[in-house]
């Protein structure tokens, strides 16, 4: 597997294609420069990394690395994705196992599984929209149902919330190690990772504040996360007034004239839960209330 985060820089396919204008440019005018600066840290920081353009190819003079200026150009057609750098070469985050598996060049990074974003460009919007309209609070116990890169369960755990965040796919994991925008999912002290299915866990009766259910959009692999067995133990386990997130999406409604997000609102609250569709979310807040709305 891939080196631990600390031991790696990152660099996307756009930036890729930007050396290769630069190395154009340069040349056309004749320039003696023979370097480039790049941010190669996922703008963790401020940091510019020199990157160098020798004849045979772009080096990295970190790792005493040299990327022949081929590779450089087959990587650099897909712009979106993120290549991680370390001592054994420039490498791309694309990954074919039982599903198909690539980290973009978001910032943070994000995940897409089998051609599905996880998120929108704005990664970081996404998950502090989330947070702040449910009103996560210090001391509040979350379930995050469906961890990815950990995001949502670091930004709970940041404002003092105690959060127990599952995940069924250990792939996933595996590539949350990679990401340094992960480090609190597994060094934070209030959260707890578990590895599983959530549809097959089980919880105590009205043990949680607030449920973050953030599932792949509806489809083949996704349906059990989208069943009325799921939603009821949500109402189970959560505490009186206690508030469900739902991710749906808009899959299918543009071309196919499909409303997921109205189905599952029919069917959150023939459960018993109180509903609001939130466009900004993309989603549902359900609350154990039925007089809340």
């Amino acid at each position: 597997m891939i080196k631990t985060m600390d031991e790696n820089l990152f660099i996307s396919g756009k930036q890729l294609k930007f050396i290769l204008k630069m190395k154009f440019v340069l040349k056309q005018k004749d320039k003696k420069v023979d370097f480039v600066t790049l941010n190669l840290d996922l703008k963790r920081t401020e940091n510019n990394y020199r990157v160098y353009l020798k004849e045979e190819g772009v080096f990295f003079h970190h790792f005493d690395l040299l990327v022949p200026w081929d590779t450089v150009k087959k990587f650099a057609k897909k712009e979106e994705l993120l290549y991680i750098i370390n001592s054994e070469g420039l490498t791309p985050l694309l990954f074919f196992k039982n599903r198909v598996y690539r980290v973009l060049s978001t910032y943070p990074p994000s995940l897409e599984l089998d051609g599905v974003r996880m998120h929108t460009h704005k990664v970081a919007d996404d998950i502090k929209n989330k947070i702040e309209y449910l009103k996560i609070k210090p001391g509040s116990l979350v379930l995050d149902t469906c961890t990815g890169f950990g995001y949502t369960a670091i930004e709970s755990a940041r404002i003092g919330a105690k959060v127990i965040t599952v995940e069924n796919d250990p792939f996933v994991i595996e590539l949350a190690k990679i990401n340094p925008y992960s480090k609190n999912l597994f060094f934070s002290k209030n959260i707890f990772l578990i590895l599983g299915d959530i549809y097959q866990l089980d919880f105590k009766d009205e043990m949680f504040d607030f449920i973050i259910h953030d599932p792949p959009r509806l489809g083949s692999k996704s349906g059990l996360l989208y069943s009325d067995e799921i939603y009821q133990k949500f109402y189970r386990i959560l505490k009186p007034k206690g508030v469900l997130y739902h991710y749906v999406g808009k899959p299918g409604k543009k071309y196919r004239n499909k409303d997921i997000l109205h189905r599952v609102t029919q069917r959150l609250s023939n459960i018993g839960f109180s509903t609001k569709v939130v466009d900004k979310l993309d989603g549902i807040i359900a609350k154990k209330n039925i007089y809340w709305i």
